[in-house]
């Protein structure tokens, strides 16, 4: 009924609102001074141009500019889930159960991997984070294989504007900018104090409560040296609650029917044994922006950015027992409650040599352990640390520097709880510390621009040329001895022995039996293979950009960049902008681009547990190209992706208050790095290579390579409105769609199945809509947010089913209850609408139990929410006071 009437409804009662509170009065003709003194359309911009002075409508290349009041005013829990909610182009999964990927979820913009997209902080490049994408689900396919920045350490009260260019940008920025830009500029004010505080949770009517969420930031400004000088520091506190969306698995209401005594020894009890939900979480975020003026209008300045963010999830649950319901489905046992043999060969016994067990009575199973079977708990925390040191001035004949040095850091360490080692049998620890990854990079720049005045053109021409020096480490720290050890019980020949006489224990093809068990902690394996590589580029590029006349303006830019890895690449980039009519201005840009190889890419090393269709057990691990594992499977050396950016639109502003961009674009990108196809791990392989019992028989391999080519095809729509009545209140309207669609044009089927490339086609929405409307009158304000979102597929999880388009409201009322404080009340998807349930495909293997209405393991929604999440409704408030 909703997706019928809702957006309709939802509008109708926003404008009775504004209309009741204007009481039907006309509007007024506006002075653009005044219309648009707080629009970003009319912020100097500095992503995408090194030319001063420039605004959002005189780019070449189109870029929206998002106010950090805005930002701040959204009830998501952090800026990842509010870019997603407020940029058409920008995805990001819920990712509920997704090994560390739920630590560190890696975003999308225009369909392409997170690490194609360059992340700033004040005009400088952000370090990535420390985890590099292994994990594959639905959630993760946009970015399987990426290693991009966390955007979620960075607390969205420190935000002044986010500029995000839709465009690609090597040749100016270099590696990474292939999908577009996303630079962050932080506030500077010298005075005033805000403190911020939000509460809410989750109110479905379906589910209980949950997901209860607390958000206190503050920022204060501080006057630092002389005039212009200041400090501004900003602090967020958070802390989210877990949601449950899912069902109890139909395999543990069969073991609590058979085994009603243990019920109560479930995990989770009485609730589902796994939690399908978003995670729990606890974060400090902060930021310190600083400028010290110094003689001749010359600057030092600072930013220092530090998060602590930490998390845990739920995993898969582990049956201790074959059972069977009442509807005649068996269930059948975790492979971890095999039995373990105990009794060893010894030179007394013929015919059973060393390194055989006797297969006898004399066993141990881990149903001791955990006897009604065990959910892992997944723990990872997160620390972020980046810091710029610059200094910045302009000389007498205009040239302007900026020299900086950037250092960022980016850890997250992981551990288990309620778990075990197979192979240590029964002096297997059930927790464990699994180690930690750790990114750091170092850059150091020098910025050049000059006006260079030239015979018969009416402005100097920018003239921009720099260098810049970059280092990347990526490092695997050990985790405990016990989670990656190879105990005792790892590989074990079976023998039947009668008196002292042995003979090999023989299964019905006649190959003798061997009980094999995984060497790693169940559920992730802990890092047993130290890390700690390296790689440099050193960079210089030139950047033209002159005024033709009135009506037309021209770039062009160079990049040269030279890597220790895999040798230089050239780089360029055409910009042209020109108005045809004075309300109808033209613009065009042609670049290639491309995207190095991190040094995480190049040396990762994991080893995870995931479950297959009806609930069976493997452990996949991701290995070096360099290492033995990959090499037994063919592995080769990863090339550089590039790319071939294509954009061409139009500004239309036949008035002040009313604009229009209309901006297609094509995005050819050669040579991906993705992860290649899972390699069964044999009998033989482990025998012909010792190393592959870390992922045990059945087990699976997989290695980075580069193995297919995309084209991405769009168009961006955004039209902006700004109507003010003569009462002095003001309607402003958004309306943003975008249309992507990315194709595979080549592909190795080594590397690429099918169903990844119908999720890399048709994972994110083809279509997206976003409308905000914003009212304001006097101390009353109310902000509207409709979006809508396109069919969505996840063929990877859920084969052959087609999610179907889905619209959410979002309504933020506030008044301001006294000079400078301000009250609001507010819901995310305020009618409650959730994604498509799973649909029962028998066909596909995707079976839904009834009861309990789920998959085999208790998914109800797909499990990375679609795109905007299965949580339901979030219904929130929030105090503001600014001095």
């Amino acid at each position: 009924m909703y997706q019928k009437f809702g957006r309709p409804l939802a509008v109708g009662v926003f404008l009775a609102v504004a209309s009741a509170a204007e009481a039907q009065q006309s509007p007024a003709p506006v002075e653009a001074s005044e219309s648009l003194a707080d629009n970003v359309l009319e912020e100097v911009i500095v992503t995408g141009t090194r030319h001063p002075g420039r605004t959002v409508l005189d780019s070449a290349a189109p870029i929206d500019v998002l106010s950090g009041s805005d930002l701040a005013a959204q009830s998501t829990a952090n800026l990842l889930d509010t870019l997603s909610n407020t940029v058409p182009s920008f995805i990001v999964g819920q990712n509920a159960i997704s090994d560390a990927s739920s630590f560190v979820r890696s975003p999308s913009l225009r369909g392409l991997p997170g690490d194609e997209m360059l992340v700033m902080l004040n005009g400088k490049r952000f370090n990535r984070s420390a985890l590099v994408q292994v994990y594959q689900g639905g959630e993760t396919e946009l970015s399987f294989g990426s290693q991009a920045p966390d955007l979620g350490s960075i607390p969205s009260i420190a935000v002044h504007t986010l500029e995000i260019l839709r465009d690609g940008a090597s040749a100016q920025y270099g590696s990474d900018a292939i999908a577009g830009v996303l630079n962050y500029h932080f506030r500077e004010n010298s005075d005033g104090f805000e403190l911020s505080a939000r509460a809410g949770e989750y109110l479905t009517g379906t589910y209980p409560r949950d997901g209860a969420d607390e958000q206190v930031a503050f920022n204060v400004g501080l006057p630092l040296g002389g005039s212009g000088g200041f400090a501004n520091v900003s602090a967020e506190w958070a802390q989210n609650e877990q949601t449950n969306r899912g069902v109890t698995r139909a395999s543990a209401l069969a073991f609590a029917a058979a085994y009603p005594e243990l019920a109560a020894q479930l995990p989770h009890y009485p609730g589902p044994v796994q939690q399908w939900g978003t995670p729990p979480s606890s974060s400090v975020k902060t930021l310190l922006n600083a400028g010290l003026p110094l003689n001749g209008g010359d600057r030092l300045y600072l930013l220092v950015n530090y998060a602590h963010i930490q998390s845990n999830e739920s995993f898969n649950y582990r049956l201790p027992v074959d059972v069977t319901d009442a509807q005649g489905n068996r269930f059948t046992r975790n492979a971890v409650f095999d039995p373990i043999y105990l009794d060893p060969c010894t030179a007394s016994l013929s015919g059973c040599p060393a390194g055989g067990f006797i297969r006898d009575a004399n066993t141990f199973n881990f149903q001791s352990y955990y006897p009604a079977g065990f959910t892992p708990r997944f723990y990872g925390t997160t620390e972020e640390l980046f810091a710029t040191l610059g200094y910045k001035g302009r000389a007498s004949n205009g040239l302007t520097y900026d020299v900086s040095f950037s250092d960022g850091r980016n850890s997250l360490a992981l551990g288990l709880r309620g778990t075990l080692n197979p192979s240590l049998g029964p002096t297997s620890p059930r927790s464990f510390d699994d180690g930690r990854f750790v990114q750091s990079e170092s850059t150091f720049s020098l910025d050049l621009t000059y006006p260079w005045t030239v015979p018969g053109l009416a402005a100097p021409v920018s003239v921009a040329t720099g260098l810049e020096w970059h280092r990347e480490n990526f490092q695997q720290q050990l985790g405990d001895a016990a989670s990656y050890a190879t105990g005792p019980y790892a590989y074990q020949p079976l023998y039947d022995c009668t008196g002292s006489v042995c003979t090999p224990a023989l299964d019905a093809t006649g190959a003798q039996v061997i009980a094999t068990k995984s060497t790693a902690s169940n559920g992730y394996g802990g890092i047993g293979t130290p890390v700690d590589a390296s790689m440099r580029n050193v960079a210089a590029y030139l950047d033209v950009e002159a005024d033709l006349g009135s009506r037309a303006t021209v770039g062009v830019a160079g990049r040269y960049e030279n890597y220790s890895t895999f040798g230089s690449t050239t780089l360029g980039k055409l910009q042209l902008r020109y108005r045809l009519l004075d309300a109808v201005t033209f613009r065009a840009t042609v670049s290639n681009g491309f995207h190095a190889p991190t040094a995480g890419q190049a040396n990762v090393e994991t080893v995870s547990t995931t479950f297959v269709s009806g609930g069976q057990q493997i452990e996949i691990g991701t290995y070096p190209v360099t290492s033995p594992a990959a090499r037994h499977f063919g592995a080769g050396t990863i090339r550089p992706e590039t790319s071939t950016n294509l954009s061409a639109g139009f500004v239309i502003q036949p008035r002040p208050d009313l604009t229009l961009t209309i901006d297609g674009y094509q995005i050819d990108v050669r040579d991906r790095i993705s992860i290649s196809q899972g390699y069964t791990v044999t009998l033989q392989d482990i025998q012909q290579q010792p190393a592959l019992s870390y992922v045990g028989l059945g087990g699976v391999v997989q290695y980075f390579t580069n193995g297919f080519d995309t084209r991405t095809q769009g168009v961006d729509v955004l039209l902006t409105h700004k109507l003010r009545f003569e009462s002095g209140a003001d309607l402003s309207t958004t309306l943003a769609y975008n249309y992507n669609l990315t194709r595979v044009t080549r592909y190795d089927a080594a590397v690429l199945p099918d169903y990844r490339i119908v999720d890399i086609e048709h994972y994110a929405p083809n279509d997206r809509i976003n409308l905000n409307l914003a009212y304001r009158h006097g101390r009353f304000e109310a902000m509207l947010h409709e979006n809508y979102y396109g069919s969505t597929r996840d063929e990877f999880d859920y084969p052959g089913q087609v999610f179907s388009p889905k619209t959410t409201t979002d309504l933020d009322v506030s008044y301001e209850i006294r000079h400078g404080v301000t009250f609001a009340i507010g819901a995310r998807n305020l009618f409650n609408v959730f994604p498509d349930k799973i649909a029962n495909n028998p066909a596909v293997g995707t079976v839904v139990y009834n009861p309990p209405g789920g998959l085999y393991d208790g998914e109800v929604y797909p499990r990375a929410g679609g795109p905007f999440g299965f949580n339901g409704r979030f219904v929130y408030g929030r105090l503001t006071a600014k001095f």
